[in-house]
């Protein structure tokens, strides 16, 4: 209610502010004991209140829009972006790598192959369009074969836009049209008339620093709609068009992330004048991307201000990747000195990819040529390296009351393994991100209503590639405690089975890794008793969790016997029922690690009774 002879402002809303206007004419001696309601009054005061409202309501959404952090619209969001020096990410095309073998009907000299030759790829059914990202030449090989490696196709369909300079038109703007423009694949060209086709191609200009009167540089940006414009200098900053310039923007049409994964590729019509081609896929597409969403320019805007576009610190070698490299879906960066063991000059960053475990030598080095190496500070070494992934294996005792729910035990038992995976998937999966025994405990007990409670036990996996038939030594950072209560204890070291030679070489299946009090041995099963094949095959640290194997040479794993392609499981029981990553270490939980037994506990004191397979390949009896 306003004071007496005072209209109160404080409150915006449609009913208050009416409620503000009565009292407020209430306290005039003009309208004392005047029934507003009763009158037509009453209508006024709803015209006066609906144009408040709505004044104050766009007047406080002009005011979020000028701050980057509350503004809601992409053009407010770009504009503010701009003033930090940000530019979004456009659409980006995925990339693949092929290599190319042409059978012609003659016998040129070579072969050219001009940038932007089409190719046709499938993705879930439908087709979409590569096309070269360079021109090649391709000369005949010693087996008289046509053939080029190392072929990078970027999806898209080539798009040229022409733009007469007209120097008169203060309005003239350049822009590209299409939304799902990919920038990185932009050529800016500028002939000197439609008569003289005399051009230059201009780049990207990203330090003006380096600029001066005469660079044949562009300026790209946001502006309305998520198109983007070019600009040129104005013969201080870079070199100005002329009047009767032709301006040609040349780039691909693309489709984001719709054309990851594509595996196979086919011509379209010809390749440097020739049908029959054999196209084989190196490296499959990756890297598409939609333009980057208003959380995204939200959240790298203010940390590219920060980097000031070069590589100094850790995290600026975090935040130029994610800004610069759409096939990243998270990064993490150290400095060497934190190394083990250190190595001085290096900067090591770790990238999960968007599509795939770990990025291809390709993608790796794509990233240092383009990205680093022009924002590296000179004596620094970058290193892309590989995530470390390492898996969680849950195996749960879950008690519910078959009274409370008409889901079977298998329904149940289905219910609550979703649960636990989706745990996995939503707080873990990426760098940084610690497993909270709690937590876990918590999911399972909210799966569903009948659910009392749950005995859960995790250990952590690793695999190791070994090199079968060749003793080699390894070392397998758990980077976590590894449990050890005393002396002459076996059990906190484990692996799946595998086949080994013992000291006089006899073979044996079904062997495993066991830990005896800090040493590695590897043992197999004869009945309940363990008998030792090799009593010592390495280390173990358990304050540290490191696994080191020395002069391992298992045989055997399934019924792969050589090469180093089928993984050993190794497993360990940390001593913290909280396991932490270390740098680019990720944590997982899969489908396939997750063994759940439900026993019904419906308030008779009777359990059903079951049976919980352990890492050893023992089987405990629960329930009586």
């Amino acid at each position: 209610m306003a004071a007496e002879g005072k209209l109160n402002i404080s409150e915006l809303d449609f009913a208050k502010i009416k409620e503000n206007l009565t009292g407020f004419l209430s306290s005039q001696a003009e309208f004392v004991g005047y029934n507003f309601k009763g009158s037509s009054f009453d209508v006024l005061l709803d015209v006066l209140s609906y144009n408040t409202h709505y004044n104050a309501f766009y007047a406080n959404m002009v005011a979020n829009e000028m701050f980057l952090d509350s503004a809601t619209l992409r053009n407010s969001v770009v504009a503010r972006a701009k003033h930090l020096g940000y530019l979004p990410r456009s659409a980006k095309g995925s990339k693949a790598i092929v290599t190319l073998t042409i059978t012609p009907t003659d016998s040129p000299s070579v072969i050219s192959i001009p940038k932007n030759t089409q190719f046709q790829g499938e993705v879930g059914g439908v087709s979409y369009i590569w096309c070269t990202a360079n021109s090649h030449s391709v000369n005949i090989n010693a087996n008289g074969v046509y053939t080029v490696a190392d072929v990078t196709l970027s999806q898209g369909i080539p798009s040229t836009f022409r733009y007469t300079v007209n120097t008169g038109d203060t309005d003239q703007r350049f822009l590209l049209p299409n939304a799902n423009t990919d920038t990185d694949q932009l050529t800016v060209t500028v002939q000197v008339s439609a008569s003289d086709t005399d051009s230059t191609v201009h780049t990207l200009a990203n330090d003006i620093t380096t600029i001066n009167s005469t660079s044949s540089i562009y300026f790209l940006e946001e502006v309305e709609d998520g198109r983007y414009e070019i600009q040129f200098g104005d013969n201080v900053l870079g070199k100005a068009v002329s009047n009767g310039n032709i301006v040609i923007l040349s780039s691909l049409i693309c489709d984001g992330n719709t054309t990851n994964d594509a595996k196979s590729f086919s011509v379209v019509s010809e390749v440097g004048g020739y049908s029959n081609v054999k196209v084989e896929t190196t490296s499959t597409a990756t890297g598409g991307a939609p333009s980057a969403d208003i959380d995204e320019i939200k959240f790298n805007a203010p940390k590219s201000y920060e980097s000031q576009n070069r590589c100094v610190t850790i995290f600026d070698y975090v935040t130029t990747i994610k800004s610069e490299y759409t096939g990243a879906d998270a990064v993490v960066a150290w400095g060497g000195e934190d190394a083990d063991p250190p190595v001085y000059g290096k900067v090591y960053v770790a990238i999960k990819p968007t599509s795939g475990a770990v990025l291809t030598e390709s993608a790796k080095t794509l990233i240092k040529t383009t990205i680093l190496n022009k924002r590296n500070i000179v004596g620094i070494t970058p290193e892309i390296v590989d995530p470390d992934y390492m898996y969680l294996k849950v195996n749960s005792t879950v008690k519910y009351d078959s009274g409370r729910t008409t889901n079977s035990a298998s329904v149940l038992k289905s219910t609550v393994s979703t649960a636990v995976t989706d745990f996995g998937d939503t707080n873990l999966k990426t760098f940084d991100k610690s497993f909270r025994y709690s937590k876990l405990i918590q999911a399972i007990d909210e799966a569903e209503v009948s659910i009392k409670s749950n005995q859960t036990s995790v250990t952590i996996k690793r695999l190791l590639y070994p090199r079968l038939g060749s003793s080699a030594a390894y070392t397998l950072p758990f980077s976590n405690q590894i449990y050890h209560p005393a002396n002459n204890f076996w059990g906190a070291v484990t692996s799946a089975e595998f086949s080994y030679n013992d000291s006089v070489n006899t073979l044996w299946t079904g062997c495993r890794l066991q830990d005896d009090d800090g040493v590695l041995q590897v043992y197999r099963s004869s009945g309940e008793e363990r008998i030792l094949v090799d009593n010592n095959v390495g280390t173990i640290t358990y304050l540290s969790g490191k696994v080191e194997l020395k002069s391992f040479k298992p045989i055997a794993i399934g019924s792969e016997t050589t090469g180093n392609t089928t993984p050993l499981e190794v497993y360990v029981t940390p001593a913290s029922a909280d396991i932490l990553p270390l740098r680019e270490q990720i944590i997982l939980i899969e489908s396939g690690d997750v063994n759940i037994t439900m026993l019904d506990d419906a308030g008779t004191g009777t359990y059903v009774k079951g049976s919980i397979s352990t890492t050893d390949g023992t089987t405990l009896t629960t329930g009586y």
